[in-house]
């Protein structure tokens, strides 16, 4: 008898055993999901690896394989059992994190009658309504008789419960047609003997049994010019039958492009790329630091990287820090390799990112790029890794489990593939530069702007000065450069890492502070839904009209968020056009490309917003950039706050 361990989506720290019957053994590889007993309920698992070693227990059987094929090569399970010891995380959490919504499964519950015996009138009454319909599921059996009677009954064995696992998204299918042996051999002998008239459907059959099938009729018809007729009549001699064949859906959502050609390298371009691309020949793991001024052209030195992996017939990952903060970057990749990417993000729903998922596993599409999570993509032949803004803390996982760091699992994906990874930055996090000083990477520098550009006049100002020259909540030569920006039909960003209408919410009687119940942090006070939440972990309560501690009405809302100074810029500029970007109003699915489309356009003139508006963004209309006040950064409680702040200046000041 063979056995196989399985690592379960549990917060245990182990792997469980199962035996697997004769039939199954010939089946079941590691990367296959299996459906698996676990105490008295069912539940999906990974098989991490299998042995005929009979253990000193009792093992429980694995009830069903739910791969035809691996879904996870050896090279992503052996990367998931190093993030499980590395960052002290279950194995099962981890592979759930590397997969994507779609191939989870959940499990449908089933009641049927086991006996009759001990039961009282209204429970026998269910088990007979239960015994009429054969079987019916639980939660329908709750909301008809409610838990408590259902759950008794279970209890008491006289129902019984059984589990069988539904596929969260199922992969869509269009109808297609194949052909058997058989089928080809008795077409070849009709054409060969036909004699008669050459009708179009007897002409096509050369055509078609020289593909491999199964083919989407759509790709019939509009490919190769059969029309539904030809295949019908085709169909009806028996020469071919239909099928379901797996729907070719996916796209990049949002993504529309026109195709553009490769622009030349510089000079400057041309020396960084140089060890980059030696190291992609030699097939050869070698990490290098990027380190270029914001416009400096890093991304067109990583396009000229993934085209020479893609000549060697390799596959590129790029991880970016959100995909919809960074829409011009993702897009001039597009623009160049157009339908060879895979867009994998959290704005993508389940089936969306399973398509993407899928097209990468099945090597329809080379080139991945996504944010955190997509360091686990499935790339065939990989053959390079890209991470830009390298410095961004997105790429830190915080909850749930597994709490990694893609950029520090990007790194040990690539050794053990032996494959380079560039990092890139025009400011870099101290941890990388630490780690060029020790010899870990081999920084390449990129000093001028494409095309010759000066770096933007940068001024700072001291508040204190402006006590009395100020124009709402902008000192007056701030206020003065957008009038003249306005006047000059030109944009301005401006930048407040705060959202919400106030940081706080304070008693002018009592001094009492509203604050999280579960952080013991002030609350943010929203204008919009008249509500108070923590910025943390997402409490939210309505705000009060009177103080929780003294049940004073004088209350203040101290602080400024993006709200109150969207409210205060329009007041002071009341002919502009403002946008607000911040993650109230990128909430909903695309809209984040709809904000930053309509700045683009020129249909608003001012975007107000968080460190979102900092990220990636290159508008050539935008000629001031305001940071409003700018050292409320150094007050977040982290010893990583001065160069957070150091970042974020300087990345919005090379917009």
């Amino acid at each position: 008898m063979n056995f196989a361990e399985v690592a379960l989506p549990q917060a245990v720290r182990q792997v469980f055993t199962y035996s697997l019957s004769d039939e199954l053994s010939e089946l079941v590889q590691p990367g296959m999901r299996v459906w698996v007993p676990l105490g008295r309920r069912k539940t999906i698992g990974m098989v991490v690896n299998t042995h005929n070693v009979k253990p000193e227990f009792k093992c429980k059987q694995v009830s069903e394989v739910l791969d035809s094929a691996p879904l996870m090569s050896k090279e992503l399970l052996d990367l998931t059992s190093w993030i499980s010891k590395y960052y002290f995380a279950a194995w099962g959490e981890v592979i759930q994190a590397a997969l994507p919504v779609g191939l989870n499964y959940v499990a449908d519950r089933f009641l049927s009658v086991d006996h009759r015996r001990d039961l009282s009138p209204k429970e026998l009454e269910i088990c007979d309504e239960i015994q009429g319909l054969g079987e019916i599921k639980l939660d329908e059996a709750e909301r008809r008789w409610g838990a408590r009677h259902v759950n008794q009954l279970i209890r008491k064995g006289n129902l019984d419960l059984r589990e069988e696992p539904r596929v969260k998204v199922n992969t869509p299918v269009v109808k297609g047609y194949e052909w058997t042996p058989e089928q080809v051999d008795q077409a070849e002998k009709f054409f060969r003997n036909w004699t008669g008239k050459a009708y179009s459907w007897i002409s096509a059959i050369p055509y078609l049994i020289s593909m491999t099938p199964p083919i989407a009729q759509r790709e019939l018809t509009q490919d190769h010019n059969m029309t539904p007729h030809i295949l019908h009549r085709l169909e009806k001699e028996g020469f071919i039958s239909p099928v379901e064949v797996p729907a070719d859906v996916y796209s990049n959502v949002g993504l529309d492009h026109a195709p553009e050609r490769l622009r030349a390298l510089n000079e400057e371009q041309e020396v960084v790329f140089a060890p980059i691309s030696q190291a992609l020949i030699d097939g050869i793991y070698k990490s290098f630091l990027l380190y270029g001024i914001t416009g400096s052209g890093k991304t067109e030195v990583y396009i000229h990287a993934l085209k020479l992996a893609l000549e060697q017939g390799k596959g590129g990952l790029i991880l970016v820090p959100e995909i919809a903060l960074t829409p011009q970057t993702v897009r001039r990749f597009y623009e160049i390799f157009g339908d060879q990417i895979a867009v994998l993000h959290s704005r993508l729903n389940d089936r969306e990112r399973f398509e993407a998922w899928m097209a990468l596993r099945n090597g329809t599409k080379k080139i991945a790029i996504g944010a955190r999570s997509a360091v686990f993509a499935p790339v065939q032949d990989l053959g390079i890794i890209i991470i830009d803004e390298e410095h961004d803390q997105s790429y830190k996982q915080d909850d749930p489990s597994p709490r990694y760091h893609a950029r520090e699992v990007a790194i040990v994906r690539a050794s053990r593939l032996g494959i380079p990874i560039v990092f890139g930055s025009a400011t870099p996090s101290m941890i990388t530069l630490h780690a060029v000083t020790r010899g870990k990477h081999e920084m390449l520098k990129l000093t001028g702007r494409h095309l010759n550009a000066v770096l933007p006049e940068v001024k700072v100002l001291d508040l204190r000065q402006y006590r009395n020259a100020m124009r709402g909540p902008l000192a007056v030569p701030l206020a003065m450069a957008i009038d003249e920006a306005l006047q000059a039909k030109q944009q301005i960003i401006l930048l407040l890492n705060r959202r919400g209408f106030a940081s706080y919410q304070q008693c002018e009687d009592c001094g009492h502070v509203a604050e999280c119940p579960n952080c013991s942090v002030s609350l943010t006070f929203h204008r919009t839904h008249h509500t108070l939440r923590c910025h943390y972990c997402g409490y939210s309560r309505r705000a009060q009209e009177k103080c929780d501690h003294c049940d004073s009405e004088n209350l203040d809302n101290k602080g400024t968020g993006t709200q109150r100074i969207e409210e205060e810029i329009q007041t002071e500029f009341p002919k502009a056009r403002i946008l607000r970007m911040d993650r109230d109003t990128t909430s909903g699915k695309d809209a984040h490309n709809k904000i930053l489309g309509a700045f683009g356009r020129g249909e608003a003139d001012i975007l107000v917003g968080t460190q979102l508006v900092a990220k990636g963004l290159d508008f050539p209309n935008v000629t001031v950039v305001g940071v409003v006040n700018a050292d409320t950064e150094l007050a977040f409680p982290s010893y990583r706050s001065s160069e957070r702040m150091f970042q974020l200046l300087t990345q919005v000041a090379g917009r």
